[in-house]
């Protein structure tokens, strides 16, 4: 096997203790060295080497009864073109307000209107109630329905409701198959459980019993909606405990009829955001543009490309010099570090453009 360098982290540290005149331990431990090193590797080099390496697909599982808002990790620095429901394209926005906003042409395209308070269909958040629901499991009773204290809207007029208990109602589902509820307020106060019509019989997927959930009016505001299944047995309302083993049950805010597949996407901060939230399963795929690479832990640990090891060295002596005030040295490396940036640089030239690059020394 020939020799050469592949660059580990032992190899950089090494070479980092010759260009910064540090090469015993007593000066600088190799600890030091290796934080050195590494801060400018995680949290400087994918910005200045514009490397795609770190690049890769990110992926998001969707959901009828989720919220439409996915926390994003934070090694990814943003999304990009193109993204994709179950394969098909969607828009990526950049921008928030258009995102979050009624009037962008995108949703006109896209959207209808439904109703003297909705504006359109594909907004993100356009519900009766003003304040969340909260629906989860009962906790003195759990086998029923418990929703937080809570402000709604019937008619333009606002209304609110303590925290309380409510019982799902109708025929028992059958095992292994899926039941859906509705839950919808009246101006008094009176919560309704409406059951899927065909929960006796079940359904194949949380999807199809959603469906056949009815839909809002003008005389109640609708806090939201319940499925449920379990395999082990038939589930019976307002009997088997909502915590039961084998007893699978989600609890969404909103109303169904609100969601469907989603046409947008927006990464905002640390969360992506799709509209209109999803009525179904769907994955939810875009380029993932990388913005901390991991930190080499272990001496053997290598860049993504060989080529990436001699400019993080010098990049990071760069720093560390102009830290201690010893700028002539800093810019006589720095000099050195620009040519290996350049051999960087080109190949992802070559890359985008399928084009041998000339280079001058």
């Amino acid at each position: 096997m020939a020799d050469v360098k592949t660059w580990t982290l032992a190899e950089q540290r090494a070479l980092w203790r010759e260009l910064t005149g540090r090469p015993s331990t007593d000066q600088i431990s190799d600890e030091n060295v290796n934080k050195e090193i590494n801060d400018y590797y995680v949290n400087h080099f994918p910005h200045d080497a514009k490397v795609d390496e770190f690049d890769v697909f990110y992926t998001q599982a969707l959901s009828a009864t989720d919220d439409g808002v996915y926390s994003v990790a934070e090694n990814i620095d943003r999304l990009d073109d193109p993204v994709t429901i179950n394969g098909r394209e969607i828009v990526l926005y950049r921008d928030r307000e258009l995102f979050f906003g009624t009037h962008d042409r995108h949703h006109f395209l896209h959207g209808h209107f439904h109703g003297a308070r909705t504006h359109l269909h594909g907004q993100f958040k356009d519900e009766q109630f003003i304040t969340d629901p909260g629906l989860a499991i009962g906790t003195s009773n759990a086998a029923r329905v418990l929703h937080d204290a809570f402000s709604y809207e019937i008619q333009s007029k606002s209304y609110s409701k303590a925290t309380s208990e409510v019982a799902l109602t109708g025929d028992a589902v059958p095992a292994g198959l899926f039941g859906a509820w509705s839950l919808k307020i009246a101006v008094d106060g009176t919560i309704t459980v409406a059951a899927a019509g065909a929960n006796g019989t079940g359904y194949a997927t949380p999807r199809i019993a959603l469906d056949a959930l009815g839909t809002a009016d003008g005389d109640s505001a609708y806090l939201g909606y319940v499925t449920v299944t379990k395999s082990d047995g038939a589930f019976t309302p307002d009997t088997t405990l909502l915590s039961a083993t084998n007893v699978t049950d989600t609890f969404t805010d909103g109303k169904f009829e609100n969601r469907a597949e989603p046409t947008s996407a927006l990464l905002f901060g640390s969360d992506l955001y799709v509209r209109p939230k999803a009525n179904d399963i769907y994955q939810l795929e875009a380029l993932s543009i990388g913005d901390r690479p991991t930190a080499f832990a272990d001496d053997d640990d290598v860049p993504a490309d060989a080529k990436h090891g001699p400019f993080i060295a010098h990049a990071a002596a760069v720093i560390f010099l102009q830290r201690n005030g010893e700028d002539v040295v800093a810019k006589q490396i720095a000099a050195i570090a620009q040519r290996y940036l350049s051999a960087i640089r080109s190949d992802k030239t070559k890359r985008l453009f399928g084009q041998v690059v000339q280079r001058e020394f």
